[in-house]
C-alpha cells in the first residue's frame, strides 16, 4: 500500500477514496487496469511536479534580476545624488579657482586643497592640466592656437565621477 504525505492531513473520506485506489494488484479486480490508471496518475503528478519546479526556478531568476536591477538603480541612485552636489558647487570651484589665478596665497590654495580633497573622498576629480593630450570626451576646445593638440591653458577645470564626466574642461589648444 502506498502513502502520501499528505494523507495524514486529510478528511475521513478522502482517505478512504486514496485507500481504494492504492489496492495490491493481487486482490483487485482487473489488475492490468488499476495498474494502468495508477500509471497515468503517476504520470500526472510528475507532469505537475516539472510544472511546479518549472515555475519555481523561474520565479527564483525573476527575483534575482530584480535585486541585480535595484542595486544598479541604488547605485545609479548614489552617482546622480553625486553629480548634482557637484553641479551646485561647481559655481563656487569656478570663483576659488580664478582667485587663485589673482591672488596664490597660501591660504587659498590650503582652501583649494581641502576643497578638493573633500570633494575625492566621495568620488570626485578635477580634471584638465596644461600639457594634457586633447580628448574629446574631457576637453571642450575654446581655441586652437597650434595643431598639437595638447592642452596649452585650462580656462575651466572639468570634473567627474568615475568615468562619468560631470562637466567637461574648457581648454585652449596648442
Amino acid at each position: 500500500m502506498f502513502f502520501h504525505v499528505e494523507y495524514l492531513y486529510m478528511q475521513e473520506e478522502e482517505k478512504d477514496e486514496i485507500t481504494e485506489e492504492f489496492v495490491d494488484e493481487d486482490e483487485a479486480e482487473g489488475g492490468p487496469a488499476a495498474i494502468k490508471k495508477l500509471r497515468e496518475r503517476l504520470k500526472k503528478a510528475v507532469d505537475e511536479k516539472q510544472e511546479y519546479l518549472d515555475g519555481w526556478q523561474r520565479s527564483r531568476a525573476d527575483f534575482a534580476n530584480f535585486k541585480r536591477e535595484e542595486a544598479n538603480l541604488q547605485a545609479d541612485k548614489e552617482e546622480r545624488i553625486k553629480a548634482e552636489l557637484i553641479e551646485a558647487l561647481i559655481p563656487a570651484l569656478d570663483t576659488l579657482e580664478l582667485l587663485l589665478k589673482h591672488d596664490g596665497s597660501a591660504n587659498n590654495r590650503m582652501l583649494e586643497k581641502q576643497f578638493l580633497d573633500s570633494l575625492g573622498k566621495i568620488g570626485v576629480a578635477r580634471f584638465g592640466e596644461k600639457g594634457e593630450q586633447f580628448d574629446p570626451y574631457r576637453h571642450e576646445a575654446l581655441a586652437q592656437n597650434g595643431d598639437k593638440h595638447v592642452v596649452e591653458s585650462v580656462e575651466r577645470s572639468g570634473y567627474s565621477i568615475g568615468d562619468k564626466i560631470i562637466r567637461p574642461a574648457q581648454v585652449i589648444l596648442s
